[in-house]
């Protein structure tokens, strides 16, 4: 079995949403908030994790109100690949369907976009996503 999920983000909308008191800490992980603070522009970082939450939102086919968005975090590997880390409710969801997720990442002008495979996990590594190990 294999779910995709696809979404794009704004730029210049999730600037402005992160300017919000708590945004950031409601909708992204520590891990994800420590990575947007290394860059000198957060706003596409921050806007093509967010697209990652939506594009699994779809490919769960939970919505985004299905899980709790710091649980899926949108991290980048040394190589700057990204994947997922997921904890909480959502690790032993992924761990109990048995999936894996794969992410793909992008930002092009205005838009931050996110692509989503769920797909069996190997045997050891459901729910993992994929980090390189």
């Amino acid at each position: 079995m294999f779910r995709v999920g696809f979404d794009a983000v704004r730029i210049d909308r999730m600037e402005k949403k992160m300017q919000r008191a708590g945004f950031c800490s409601r909708v992204f992980s520590a891990q994800e908030n420590a990575l947007f603070a290394e860059k000198k522009h957060p706003a596409p970082t921050a806007a093509a994790n967010f697209a990652a939450k939506e594009a699994l939102a779809k490919a769960l086919r939970c919505g985004i109100f299905g899980f709790e968005l710091t649980e899926a975090a949108a991290l980048r590997r040394a190589d700057g690949s990204p994947y997922f880390a997921f904890s909480g409710e959502l690790a032993r969801r992924m761990e109990q369907e048995g999936l894996a997720a794969e992410l793909s990442l992008s930002h092009e002008g205005e838009y931050a976009f996110a692509f989503v495979l769920l797909q069996p996990a190997q045997p050891g590594c459901a729910g993992q996503g994929a980090q390189g190990k």
